[in-house]
This record gives C-alpha cells, sequence and structure tokens, in this order.
C-alpha cells in the first residue's frame, strides 16, 4: 500500500447521529478498510450571491481543517466565464481530489457542457472516481429528453444509461452516486425510474447490493428518503431558498442588489450550508455531519411562498445529519 493511500485510510471520526442507511458489503471478497471523509457543497450560485467566494472559503477551510480526502461540487456553481476564473480556482486551489457534477445554471448566458467540463477541467460530463475503498459515480441530469419543449431538460439519456450499466457491473466496492438533479423527487430527470432500476440491480455475487447513496443538490431542501432499500439524500444550497420573481424583497444594502438583482428573488441563509460524507469501511457506516445557519431576512413560510409538494420542514437554513450501521 503507499503512502498517500495508507493516509487516505488512516483519517475521520464519527460524525452526529441522525436517519440510518445501511452500506452494503461484499461478502464474497475481503472489504476495503479505513476511512474516507468527502466534503459536500451544492448550489453555491456564484452568479447570483453577492458573497459566494466568501462562503466557498468557508467550506475550504473546513475541508482542509477536517482533513477531507476529496471535496464534490453538486452543481450551479458558477457559468465558465473569465470573470469567474478566480473563484473557480478557489476550489481547485484545495489540496485534495476535486470532483465538480454539472448543474443546470452552469450553462446560463448560452454556454455548453462541453465549455463547463473545460472550465473546470473535469474527466467528461459523466464519470467515475475511485478513492480509498469507495466508488464515487457522477451523473450529468442535463440531457435532452425526447419531445422536450423547453425549459432547462432533466434527463439522462440511453448512452449515458448504459455507460452507468458498465460501470456498476465493474464496481467491486461501496458506490455513491453524484448528481446535480435528483433521482427522487418526482418529474425532476425525465428518465429516474430507469436509473434507479439499474441502481437497485447492481448486486454483488452474494446478493448484497452495491450502490450505498444516491446525493444531490438542485432543489435546495434538507430530505432525506429511502426507496428499496438505497437512500436518496439531498444536500442543501450553499446559499439560499429561491422565491421566485414574485416573491421579490430586498434583505441586503441597496448597492448589492443593484449590482446582484436576482438575490432579491431568494430567501438567504446568513452562513454557508456544506456537509461531510464521512464512510468508515471497518465500522461498515457512512455520515452526514450536520450544518445550521438562519435566514437573512423572513422565511419562505413566513412569506407565504411555498412551493406545491414541498414540506414545510424540508426547507430550513441546515444540513441534518445523517448515519447508520451496516444491518447483518
Amino acid at each position: 500500500m503507499n503512502p498517500s493511500r495508507r493516509r487516505f485510510l488512516a483519517q475521520a471520526a464519527t460524525l452526529a447521529a441522525g436517519s440510518t442507511f445501511p452500506l452494503p458489503v461484499r461478502a464474497a471478497e475481503k472489504p476495503a478498510t479505513g476511512k474516507v471523509r468527502i466534503g459536500l457543497i451544492a448550489d453555491i450560485h456564484q452568479d447570483i450571491m453577492h458573497d459566494a467566494p466568501d462562503r466557498l472559503r468557508q467550506f475550504l477551510k473546513e475541508a482542509i481543517t477536517r482533513k477531507a480526502d476529496a471535496i464534490v461540487d453538486l452543481g450551479d456553481f458558477c457559468i465558465p466565464k473569465p470573470a469567474n476564473r478566480a473563484f473557480a480556482d478557489l476550489f481547485e486551489a484545495f489540496p485534495g481530489k476535486k470532483y465538480h457534477a454539472i448543474g443546470n445554471h452552469d450553462m446560463d448566458g448560452g454556454f455548453t457542457r462541453e465549455q463547463v467540463v473545460a472550465f473546470h477541467k473535469m474527466p467528461a460530463r459523466y464519470y467515475r472516481f475511485e478513492l480509498g475503498g469507495i466508488t464515487g459515480i457522477v451523473l450529468d441530469g442535463n440531457d435532452t429528453p425526447p419531445e422536450h419543449k423547453g425549459g432547462y431538460p432533466s434527463h439522462i439519456d440511453d448512452t449515458q444509461i448504459a455507460w452507468l450499466e458498465r460501470e456498476l457491473a465493474a464496481a467491486t466496492t461501496p458506490v455513491f452516486i453524484f448528481s446535480h438533479q435528483s433521482l427522487e423527487r418526482p418529474n425532476c430527470i425525465r428518465s429516474q425510474e430507469k436509473v434507479r432500476a439499474l441502481l437497485e440491480a447492481a448486486k454483488h455475487p452474494d446478493g448484497t447490493r452495491k450502490v450505498a447513496a444516491c446525493l444531490n443538490g438542485h432543489w435546495h431542501l434538507d430530505l432525506a428518503r429511502e426507496i428499496n432499500g438505497i437512500p436518496y439524500l439531498h444536500i442543501n444550497s450553499a446559499s439560499y431558498y429561491w422565491l421566485g420573481d414574485k416573491n421579490r424583497r430586498e434583505r441586503y444594502d441597496a448597492a448589492i442588489h443593484k449590482a446582484h438583482p436576482f438575490i432579491a428573488c431568494t430567501a438567504p441563509y446568513r452562513d454557508a450550508l456544506f456537509t461531510f460524507l464521512e464512510i468508515d469501511l471497518d465500522a461498515r457506516t457512512f455520515t452526514l455531519s450536520a450544518g445550521r445557519s438562519e435566514w437573512v431576512g423572513p422565511s419562505p413560510q413566513e412569506m407565504n411562498a411555498m412551493y406545491p409538494g414541498i414540506e414545510n420542514d424540508w426547507v430550513v437554513p441546515a444540513c441534518s445529519a445523517r448515519d447508520g450501521k451496516l444491518a447483518g
């Protein structure tokens, strides 16, 4: 075992308790050992929030303090224009591994997914990575569905699904799926049922499931849901909950709103929200750390600005702790 891998496997401590989800084990092979910690941040929206660089710095400082092995951006990070180069370089300066998922707003202003990939030096629009005894699979939920009628496309096409099937078949370590859009919310990714069927069917020879969890951003919610044994975990936005134009309210100085007009369409969080995924391969557990902030100004509930189908307790300035032990 080389020294860098040994360092990967030597880190971490158990985080706060919360919802319980099992981690798959492959009994037929000797499982990997050690601990892996990954910092997760979603929906920071550099092109909307005036203080996005400060929020990113908070996350990176905590990732270094916690000795994270890697960090993952779950999308809606920034559009790939030259003015955002310094912001993106903050992320790139992290000393560990760095991964991006493509968010729908990362192509605002007419940019393409290929430009996002080049800007962040991503290996591809969707890809696999190996890290200290786990497999990470990053999906691109921005394919265009058949008969698309406008708006942001939210789909995983058959070519990407075929690739995913091959990657799942090849995986021999616990798999974590990362995407911007949710594979759990109704009417989000058009092909989500087909994708979920693949995830559920991915089994080791002993019958244990390969996919430990699916993690996403996009919805700016604090929500966890299990479907057929697989947990789907929403990572809240680092910055705000979207209210829309009809609920505009200025919460900062006039100069900030003049320079960043879309902030008025949000209910911002006072502090950056993010979480850390910690995987203990000896204890066969994984956890998400807790984080909490407060609203800048009135909450969406106080403004009666909730969307249909979204429950009040999902819309909070927080990331809940989640943890679990392997069953059996």
